[in-house]
């Protein structure tokens, strides 16, 4: 068999390697997704090995415990015993980091939730002064959390009530508006919500703040509700425009108007479409050809840029009358009871007792907020299992 084997002819296979352009590209694609997928499937032997430690680690005490019988532990495996606990708790928060990253690798990321600048507003709603003493609490319970959390904040507007006026100025008097500019970066080591900026922590506080209370000027101890609006913006990075040539169409041709022998004689003049928008612009003022070129494009770029604005200040409006409603007090996302000491989140179905450790020690703002963040992802993650099976569904009946 062995000779026989050893007498066919020996194709040299790399003769034949295949070097068509389908191919090539199949493989540049196979390459790129490879890349993608690499970084999860790093994280996912990370965990098959920390999941694999554990097991060997309870069937040590397992064996252990069993060994004791009656329970008579040795005070060395007594030790042990102890030593596997706390590289076991070691293990559980590493594991939870790993989920965590692993969460973030496959579920969709909205890229705003890392922005670091946000611009918060407090404007007090139905109830008149005890609407506007709310709002303050409000502002402090924000300042608070930007004091725990490190980020820099800034009060750039505060309107108080006086009487029926509203003034300039700010002490203890009721609060009419306030206008907070926060800086607070991601941290890219938290496993918790403090992984993404300020704006992805506090973008779950816009909507109608109602409290319910017995005002500090009520003779007949009736309790009042008043509400108070919180809008949150994404603050607005400096903006610019990228202009590959891809997406430039240029024409070329001769100028005319006033201009001496140089007019209607070379094709100085250049006219500069913007393909994705449509954007035309003309210059001619020049002699020189690629000077004309040179300013078209400043024109383009200025005149999307503007656009950009534009468009960026009408979806910011959009957005601030969108949190903020109508004021009413039955548009509440959150009731502040304090008669009953509890906080209620509508949005979340789930409430907090004590508003004092709620809104001054912030523990329980805290938690509102990780909260958001929790069901953010496992609706995000609903949606792509959702959208990944109707895709497998259309496959299989295509």
């Amino acid at each position: 068999m062995s000779a026989k084997m050893s007498s066919l002819p020996v194709t040299d296979m790399s003769a034949h390697k295949p070097t068509s352009p389908a191919i090539s590209m199949h493989s540049r694609d196979l390459a790129s997704r490879w890349n993608q997928l690499r970084p999860i499937v790093d994280v996912l032997e990370e965990l098959d090995v920390i999941l694999e430690t554990d097991a060997e680690a309870a069937r040590l005490v397992s064996d252990i415990l069993n060994d004791g019988g009656d329970g008579d532990v040795a005070d060395e495996e007594r030790e042990l015993m102890e030593l596997a606990r706390v590289e076991q708790e070691q293990r559980t928060v590493h594991r939870q980091a790993l989920e965590q990253k692993l969460l973030d690798l496959i579920v969709p990321k909205d890229p705003t939730y890392f922005s670091s600048g946000v611009t918060l507003e407090i404007i007090a709603g139905a109830g008149g002064r005890e609407a506007g003493l709310f709002a303050r609490e409000l502002l402090e319970m924000y300042r608070l959390l930007c004091v725990d959390r490190g980020w820099h904040f800034t009060l750039v507007q505060e309107l108080t009530m006086v009487g029926d006026d509203i003034i300039s100025t700010g002490s203890e008097s009721p609060l009419s508006k306030a206008c907070l500019e926060i800086v607070g970066e991601p941290n890219p080591i938290a496993t918790d919500a403090r992984r993404f900026g300020a704006y992805g922590q506090l973008r779950c506080e816009a909507g109608v703040h109602r409290v319910q209370r017995v005002p500090v000027t009520s003779k007949q101890g009736k309790i009042h509700t008043s509400t108070v609006a919180v809008s949150v913006i994404p603050s607005s990075d400096e903006i610019s425009v990228d202009l590959p040539e891809r997406d430039l169409s240029w024409a070329f041709f001769r100028a005319s108007g006033a201009g001496g022998q140089h007019v209607n004689r070379t094709d100085s003049a250049v006219r500069l479409t913007h393909i994705p928008t449509g954007t035309v612009v003309t210059c001619q003022q020049e002699r020189s050809q690629h000077v004309n070129k040179r300013i078209a494009l400043e024109m383009l770029r200025e005149r999307l840029v503007n656009s950009k604005v534009r468009s960026q200040t009408e979806a910011e409006r959009s957005l601030r009358r969108c949190q903020i409603g109508h004021l009413d007090r039955s548009e509440k996302v959150r009731t502040y009871n304090y008669p009953q000491d509890r906080v209620t989140d509508h949005r979340l179905s789930r409430s907090w007792a004590g508003i004092f450790r709620f809104m001054r020690q912030t523990t329980g703002l805290s938690e509102a907020i990780q909260a958001f963040v929790q069901r953010d992802q496992s609706l995000r993650l609903h949606n792509l299992l959702s959208q990944t099976q109707s895709f497998n569904e259309g496959q299989s009946t295509a």
